[in-house]
């Protein structure tokens, strides 16, 4: 699987992006997010890639000054009470285990985070160990990725050996006592 397959398949998961209406906010547009209750002020996600709902259908673009939206259709004016959406971004130390993982491994684990009610953009603490291992041969450790989908709290292991023989070990446990292991070797 290429990684631009993985972006794919990651952009399809539950709250894979942050969605809200358009409000005025003392004369700024801004973009409010109200599952986090967050406010982004529209002059600060310049040159972000949005998409904006319009004819039942999303339209992407990249944010431009004065709360305009460039498309293919040309620019497009963002007006209160538009909805819209953003990409969320994986921390980055889940984005580099993902890209380390072989591809049945990758769709394993994704299935399974799913099956517990998880996405992996419910993330929020992670520890790439493998990431402070760049200068060495042989690579073995164990990195920490958190979850949180308002139900529930997810805790993974990352067990890693990369050298010879590499191997993955991923062991998921929920704060209900739902476990899964996952193994993959390659």
């Amino acid at each position: 699987m290429q990684q631009k397959q993985r972006i794919d398949y990651l952009i399809k998961q539950e709250r894979s992006y942050i969605t809200g209406s358009v409000e005025n906010d003392g004369g700024q547009l801004v973009f409010y997010d109200n599952i986090n209750d967050e406010l982004h002020y529209l002059d600060n996600l310049k040159g972000e890639q949005l998409e904006i709902f319009k004819n039942q259908s999303w339209l992407k673009g990249c944010c431009f000054n004065f709360g305009q939206l460039e498309t293919k259709k040309g620019l497009l004016q963002i007006n209160v009470g538009d909805l819209i959406r953003m990409r969320r971004r994986l921390p980055v130390a889940l984005e580099e285990m993902l890209k380390e993982l072989d591809e049945k491994t990758f769709i394993k684990l994704i299935k399974q985070l799913n099956l517990l009610s998880f996405s992996p953009f419910d993330c929020v603490y992670s520890y790439n160990q493998l990431m402070f291992l760049t200068n060495s041969v042989q690579k073995k450790g164990v990195s920490f990725f958190h979850f949180d989908n308002e139900e529930e709290i997810c805790a993974l292991q990352h067990h890693f050996e990369r050298g010879v023989h590499p191997q993955d070990r991923l062991e998921i446990t929920t704060s209900l006592g739902k476990r899964i292991l996952i193994t993959g070797k390659y």
